[in-house]
This record gives C-alpha cells, structure tokens and sequence, in this order.
C-alpha cells in the first residue's frame, strides 16, 4: 500500500466519505444577488496570480501561456499542488469552486475530483481509475488517456507524443513500466524526492537546473509504482455517464465567487490561520497537512516558491483567515444605506435615533461574503436588544452576549443582525472571521504586479468610495541557484533568504467614475541579489462613505518605493514548470 494513502477505499466507500453524512445540514450558500445598497462583485486581481473567481477563469489563468495541451495538463495539475494538500475529505467536496475557495484539502477521491471538474473546463473527458488503497484519474485530450496524479505527485511522459513525447496514461505505466518508470526516473537520496533523469536538481556547466520538476515529494517511492494495477472503478463512476461519456458537475447551491459590500463593510483575507477559526464538521483537530514539514514545497521550483514565504510562519500547510467588517462612520449619514431595512430610525447628531421618541426602532445589516464564517464578535453601545438570523430574516435569534457568538455563523456564508434601540445607538462594529484557503487568493510575484479593479456597476458606489489595499513583506535570497545547489540546499526551503520585518502597504482609492480601473504594485529585489515571492499579509476591500478613513494599517507600516539600487527582477511562472525542456 502507498505511503500516504490513509484509508483503503472502494467506489462506493469513496462516495460515502464525499457524502459525509456524519456532518450538519450543508452551509447556507452565499447570496446570488447583493441587496439593495450593496456594491456587487467587487474583484481585485493581479494579473501574475490564478483568477479563482470560477472555474472557467481558473483554468484559463493557469494555462494562458501553454503552447501544447501536456502543457495545459500539467499547468492544471501545478494549480493543484498549489491550492491543495492531503487531508480528510472537507464539506462540500463536489462544489469545486467552495471547496478551493474555503477548503482546498483532501483524500485521493476527492483531489482526482476537483481536478477532473478542471480539465472539463478545457472541453477535456476523464476517466477515474484506482487500485486497492487509491483511487486516481486519467485525462483525456489528443484521442489518448494521460495520467496526472496530484495525490501521490507523479506523472511520467512517453516519446510518442505529437510533439514527439506526451504525458503516459496508466495502462501505458503498467505494460512498459522499465522503459517509463524505473530507467527513466532517479530518487534523490539528499532531498527524499524523485527527480527525471534527464531533468535533475543540479549544476551543469556551471548553471544550475534549477527548475527540474521533483516528484514523489510527500515520501511515496518509485519501486511501488510499476506494481499498480489500474483495476478500478468502471469509467461511469462519479458524475461520468457511462452511456454520454459525459462529465457532470452537480448542483453548486448557487455558490459564487462574488464579493458584495456595503457601505461600511471591508472584507480583508490573509495568508495565515487564527488559532480555532476553522470550519470542518466531525473533525476534533484542525486542517493541517498530514505530511509534516512543508515536504511538498520545499523542493518545488514552481509552486513551491510561491509558498516559500511561509515554511516557517506554521509547521505544515493548513487553512487561512480573514475579516468580514461592518463599522459604519456615523460622523455622517452615508451608512444608512447600508442597512437591509430600517423602522423608525433616523440620523440625528452623530448617532442612529429612533425618529419618533419613545419607540423602539431597529436596523438590519447583512453580513455575507464567499467564505464561511468561523468566529462572530460585535459591539453596539446604547443597543436595547441584537438579534441573529441565518436564513434571510424567516427566524432570529437573540444575541446575548456580543463578544462572541461563534457557533450561531460557524460554517454560514451570510447572517442579518437586527438590532434594536430605544435611545440613541452612537457606535457599531461587528466582526465575523471567515475561512479562506491561502492557496487561492490573489498574490503578488516578484517584478511589476498589475492589479486590476472592478465592480458589476460602478454606479452602484454612488457618492462612496472603494478602497483597496495590499499589504506584504518583501524579501530577497543572497545566494544563487547554483550556490544553492553546490551546497545541497532545497529549492524552496528559505535557504539564504529573509523577508522584511516592515510591512509594506499599497492603498488605492477609486470613484464610481474611476472604475474599472488598475495599478501595478513593483515588488522590487535589491541589486546583487535574487528575487523571491513576497510574504503575503493581507489583501482588503472596503466600501466607505467619501469622508470616512479606512481601517487602520499595521502599526509600522511602510509605503512602497523603489530603493536606489533595488531592481525588477522576476521568477517564472510557476505553473509551466515541468512543461519545457530541462534548463
């Protein structure tokens, strides 16, 4: 049995863990249409990153500079490992779009899955296949099968491609496994991965092959492999009919990508996890990958790099967090807007009133963005009573304590909070922490990052303003590749690079009449040495009334400027590695 496969799983048994019936009623879906007074579909983009905004846009992020369909395949498979790694099955595992959104791990059955739902995106069939203990997936493109497999970290080419070698398919392993796995393939004994042979980590004349493609990387070994026997379940399996050879997706609950705000409202993701701010029903321990010691990425010339940054922030890959904000300015009266409905409320002196004295009034704010809450806190002084509903406003439930209502949003992509007043409501802050996975937010890269900007109706800003920031620590290496490689150092394992301890902040400000709209964001190395991808903090959309401030900066924050001897130096685009000759 291979190494990391943790359960033996039959078709029927795979299904089940998808189904997970062990786990609560499904999350509420995220909102199809923003409410009224909301700024819909705020999109912030840098133009280097995946566009993971749907699928469609995934996939033509990653394959954009691909010249053949093995490229496309592979670059696929490379957005794979960058937004996913092994764990058990998450909620949801059939809506590809949440699960790399809010989740981004999995089992065999599940990875093949959400990668199968991509290649259909290039108008490609799969073919899922296994064997005892594994279950995998074989793509189909140029009248042939082609095996990629992001769970083990493993494909294999044949030179019999129309480019003169394609990517093999399983049967293609099984019946020649000498000639395409064991003379071809060489396992590094210093680095424990599994490199081509003709495409190894190594300094030759005098340069070094610094993106060879590793394989193999979690600790699964190479003798194992021409043992498999592709004996699985039948092509029919899981959302493939059998009879169209069609590849289904089912019903995603109408889950969107959209970022909808009003006034008053920021939405700020980062890269890093909170303690106890994860979602995953039935789990006694957080996400995490099961495999210790980033030992997927510290070899990765590609993907690997662009999660360098955090080898040593946290043991292993796990979740992200970020923060759904409701603070309206009540310095004037632009916030009422905001509000999903209003009885007996007016603006009076810096303050929400009740407009006829000696009733109760009360306000309605929703709180929704794509991903799921995991923590609520709030605060609204000279409030009488706040109430929660997760189900638009049909059933609510009384909020006796603000500072933390965590279980009544857990797993929820939308709530409304009514609150209700008999004197004047002078303050109003309420916090929801949501679940991201850091692998799918929108990074930056070093060199220029053009980001781009837009809303599905700039009039929907009116008088407001949106204001984005992006906030990131630079970095740099001191060492070459090829010093890197004499000295047996991984490729991505912070080996002679260090970041910043200042952040650093590029704040934008756009009008209805400046969007849509774009900026580049240079992240500058200094000359003489060698670029790496910045430490990413934050990336934050708020919609303000024009006088209001956004929110805070971290205490020391820096602009970006060039310094006298800092250069724009780039890497490769990390998802064709793999794809071209070795360098």
């Amino acid at each position: 049995m291979l190494k990391h496969v943790l359960v033996v799983v039959s078709s029927l048994a795979v299904t089940a863990a998808v189904a997970l019936a062990e786990q609560p009623a499904k999350p509420g879906a995220a909102a199809a249409v923003a409410p009224p007074g909301q700024v819909a579909r705020i999109k912030v983009q840098p133009d280097k990153a995946p566009d993971c905004s749907t699928l469609k846009a995934m996939v033509e992020s990653v394959t954009r500079d691909c010249k053949t369909n093995d490229a496309k395949a592979i670059a696929v498979y490379n957005f794979m490992m960058l937004t996913h790694y092994h764990r058990a099955y998450p909620p949801d595992v059939e809506n590809a779009l949440k699960e790399i959104n809010n989740f981004g791990w999995s089992l065999c059955g599940g990875l093949r899955y959400i990668q199968g739902v991509l290649y259909r995106e290039l108008g490609w069939n799969c073919r899922f296949v296994g064997w005892p203990g594994h279950n995998t997936m074989e793509v189909i493109y140029d009248d042939r099968h082609h095996y990629l497999d992001v769970f083990l970290k493993f494909y294999a080419w044949m030179p019999d491609g129309k480019g003169g070698q394609t990517i093999a398919g399983e049967y293609d392993l099984k019946a020649q496994p000498k000639e395409l796995l064991q003379d071809p393939f060489i396992f590094d004994q210093a680095r424990k991965v599994v490199y081509a042979k003709n495409d190894q980590y190594a300094v030759i004349n005098g340069k070094a092959n610094w993106r060879a493609h590793d394989f193999l990387s979690c600790g699964d070994t190479l003798d194992k492999m021409p043992k498999l026997s592709p004996n699985g379940p039948p092509d029919g399996w899981m959302n493939v009919d059998p009879a169209t050879g069609k590849f289904t997706i089912p019903d995603t609950h109408n889950y969107n990508l959209d970022v909808n705000l009003a006034p008053g409202t920021a939405l700020t993701n980062t890269w890093d996890p909170m303690p106890d701010a994860w979602f995953w029903p039935g789990s006694k321990e957080p996400p995490g990958h099961t495999c210790p010691g980033h030992k997927d990425t510290r070899n990765n010339p590609g993907y690997g790099l662009v999660l360098e940054p955090y080898v040593n922030s946290k043991p292993v890959r796990s979740y992200g967090n970020g923060i759904l904000t409701f603070a309206p300015d009540f310095s004037n009266d632009a916030f009422l807007k905001s509000f999903v409905s209003t009885d007996n409320a007016k603006y009076a002196d810096g303050s929400l009133a009740p407009a006829e004295a000696g009733k109760p009034a009360s306000v309605v704010f929703q709180l929704a963005s794509p991903y799921l809450m995991t923590k609520a806190s709030g605060e609204a002084a000279g409030a009488a009573t706040c109430e929660l509903s997760v189900d638009d406003g049909k059933s609510w439930r009384k909020l006796s304590d603000l500072k933390t209502f965590d279980e009544a949003v857990k797993g929820r992509f939308a709530a409304q909070i009514k609150v209700t007043f008999t004197e004047a409501l002078k303050a109003l802050k309420f916090d929801m922490v949501v679940q991201n996975n850091p692998g799918a937010l929108p990074y930056l890269s070093p060199g220029k990052n053009t980001v781009s900007v837009s809303v599905a109706d700039p009039k929907a800003l009116g008088d407001n303003k949106l204001v984005v920031t992006y906030a990131y620590r630079l970095g740099a290496r001191t060492s070459s590749y090829e010093q890197l490689c004499e000295q047996g150092k991984r490729i991505a394992n912070q080996s002679d690079a260090k970041w910043s301890d200042a952040v650093t902040c590029v704040q934008k400000t756009f009008m209805a009449k400046n969007l849509p709209a774009s900026f580049d964001i240079d992240c500058r190395t200094p000359k003489g040495q060698y670029p790496v991808y910045p430490r990413m903090m934050f990336v934050r959309r708020e919609v303000l009334a024009r006088l209001s401030p956004p929110l805070p900066l971290p205490q020391g924050a820096v602009e970006a400027k060039a310094g006298p001897n800092d250069e724009l130096m780039s890497l490769p685009n990390p998802f064709l590695v793999g794809t071209e000759p070795p360098q």
